[in-house]
């Protein structure tokens, strides 16, 4: 029984025609993307969830961006990279609620300030220096006819300089060997996250508990284990490119199902095995006896 479903699913993941690029839901008006959720008006954009008018971005979450990467919940951003929260700036590295900066890096709750390093809650600093809000916006007048390059050149220097901690977190509690995390709670080897709660080995993703070993968690998870590329799903386990799933197991690029097993390329079903529609009761029945030749632990 085991070899067969196994010998079963891969044939079947071999003969269903699946979409060239994974869109949900499928009429968004983007083009151009793969890996995008719940977005509008995206071109070039790659893992990326509710994303508003974005372009050439990867794995961010926020509104008028371009040219970002893991930037989430931020705003009217360019080049932004590994920030959260963050407004009208560009150019950041590494920075938390950040607005109007420029080309600043590991800064956090700054306002007005340019080409800063490591600077928590300033305004109008410009390479860690405190100005005035008149002398600042004079010396950003003038600097804005500074090549981009010897900006550059100084922020780098600085950033030799300035210490910095072994990983990057940000209001988080109990959130040991992990890096680049947000808001999370309870959550172990953790990274590019943010708002987890009791979850384990997660490698990008948010707003999810009670996970375990996911790989781009997406948003919206819950009990859920060992799926990759899967988003608003819940009690679910060996997914790969599914959405708004719920008590599925062994499925690939499935949308909103339910109880289904071994299934592929499914929209809106339940009670499948293999792609095939069964009754509730002969479902519940062939799954507790796949499980078992699966090794699954049966409760009594």
């Amino acid at each position: 029984m085991l070899i067969n479903f196994l010998q079963k699913f891969q044939t079947l993941k071999k003969s269903v025609p699946v979409p060239a690029v994974n869109i949900f839901p499928y009429d968004q008006p983007i083009s151009y993307c793969d890996w995008v959720y719940q977005s509008n008006d995206c071109k070039y954009c790659f893992n990326c969830f509710q994303l508003n008018r974005g372009y050439y971005c990867d794995n961010c979450l926020g509104s008028d961006l371009v040219d970002c990467d893991f930037a989430t919940e931020s705003e009217l951003g360019y080049e932004l990279v590994e920030s959260n929260k963050c407004y009208s700036s560009a150019y950041l590295y590494n920075c938390v609620l950040c607005n109007d900066c420029f080309r600043c890096r590991s800064c956090m709750n700054c306002n007005d300030c340019f080409a800063c390093v490591g600077l928590f809650h300033k305004s109008y600093c410009i390479f860690n220096k405190q100005y005035t809000q008149t002398t600042y916006k004079a010396k950003i007048a003038i600097l804005k006819s500074t090549s981009a390059k010897s900006i550059a050149k100084k922020v780098a220097a600085l950033d030799k300089k300035i210490p910095k901690p072994a990983n990057n977190q940000f209001n988080t509690e109990n959130c040991p060997y992990g890096d680049y995390i947000n808001n999370c709670k309870n959550s172990f080897w953790s990274f590019n996250t943010y708002y987890l709660e009791d979850c384990g080995y997660i490698n990008i993703g948010g707003y999810s508990k009670n996970c375990w070993d996911i790989y781009f968690a997406g948003i919206n998870q819950e009990l859920c284990y060992e799926t990759v590329n899967t988003a608003r799903s819940y009690n679910c386990a060996y997914l790969f490119d599914c959405g708004q799933c719920t008590n599925c197991y062994y499925c690939f690029q499935c949308s909103q199902c339910s109880d289904c097993f071994g299934c592929v390329g499914l929209s809106n079903k339940k009670y499948c095995i293999l792609n095939n529609q069964l009754s509730k009761e002969q479902y519940g029945k062939a799954v507790l006896e796949i499980k078992k030749e699966l090794g699954w632990p049966i409760p009594n």
